[in-house]
């Protein structure tokens, strides 16, 4: 049943009918049912509601992004001796400590972009700005289980209908390979008359000048090989406040409402958990004596790289104290 306000769904409304008059690619061209009721429902989301949404969200992701410095963070950590020698002197790493350090960084950094992105995806988009993210659940249903659904993220509801959406996270964020991939699903939507409204590949940080080439590769554009592709007229590209005004009814201080909610949370984060400095601060000198457990390393604090690599690569590291792993 339709409700007023949230969105209809179900795909019968979105697919081609029978006779349907064909776009400039062959594919059928989607008829809308409830075209009509999805104009009454989409409303803009306000400043505060934008706010307060991301703000709860920002709050709950450094609560995850806390609990990994709570818990043991070496056990799930390898150490590359071979690059960490090779870093020595253009990192500073001079003692066991610095070497922690380090890997705490890097090991960090890459699950704090990785979470965030899963953030502005799986909750940001879904819960502030009610798309219909095709999840596990949706993806059992035909026709999202097709594979040509694969990069399709989310379906986002238009004053003209019902777009597809793909998510990126940066200008960089996507390889050739990748770009291709895309192509080839997105061509095949159309083909079968499954594109909707259009396709819209949202970058959600970058401008489209700073975009990598290959997001043209994504529309059907290659001027190498553009004999061998199809422009595909129903693909777009938005990158930074262009993606951000477009999935907010065309509103430019969207993504400010954005980062004013980011900020908020952050803030109410910190409030809430007055031990946040002592468990970050504090997280380098647990880990170095995880990694004195781990390796066997010596407690005076200093790198025997010969040891370590030992202690990492050989069989006899069990003995040094390091974790056995089964092949």
């Amino acid at each position: 049943m339709l409700v007023e306000g949230r969105p209809d769904y179900r795909w019968p409304a979105l697919l081609a009918t029978p006779g349907a008059k064909k776009n400039s690619h062959g594919g059928a061209v989607p008829f809308r049912l409830d075209s009509a009721l999805d104009r009454r429902g989409v409303v803009m989301v306000a400043h505060t509601e934008c706010v307060a949404g991301t703000a709860k969200e920002t709050s709950l992701f450094l609560g995850r992004r806390l609990r990994k410095l709570r818990t043991q963070i070496g056990g799930v950590l390898n150490v590359n001796p071979f690059l960490m020698r090779a870093l020595k002197d253009f990192h500073q790493i001079t003692d066991q400590l610095s070497l922690a350090q380090f890997l705490l960084t890097s090991h960090l950094g890459g699950g704090h972009a990785t979470g965030f992105g899963k953030m502005i995806d799986e909750k940001v988009l879904p819960h502030v700005f009610q798309t219909k993210r095709l999840d596990s659940t949706c993806r059992d249903v035909s026709p999202y289980n097709k594979e040509i659904f694969d990069d399709i993220d989310h379906l986002v509801t238009k004053s003209d209908g019902v777009y597809l959406l793909s998510l990126k996270a940066g200008a960089w964020s996507i390889q050739l390979g990748q770009a291709m991939g895309l192509y080839r699903h997105f061509l095949a939507l159309g083909e079968q008359g499954l594109q909707s409204r259009g396709i819209v590949v949202g970058v959600f940080y970058g401008h489209k000048g700073l975009l990598t080439d290959k997001y043209r590769v994504v529309k059907g554009e290659n001027i190498r090989h553009q004999s061998e592709m199809r422009k595909l007229d129903y693909v777009e590209v938005k990158a930074g406040a262009a993606f951000w005004s477009w999935l907010n009814d065309d509103e430019k201080a969207t993504q400010e409402w954005i980062l004013e909610g980011i900020a908020k949370g952050a803030d109410e984060f910190m409030a809430n958990t007055p031990d946040m400095k002592e468990v970050a601060g504090g997280a380098a000198h647990r880990l170095v004596l995880e990694l004195r457990e781990k390796y066997g390393l010596s407690a005076a604090g200093a790198i025997d790289w010969l040891f370590l690599l030992h202690a990492v690569n050989d069989d006899k590291g069990e003995q040094l104290g390091a974790e056995a792993v089964e092949p």
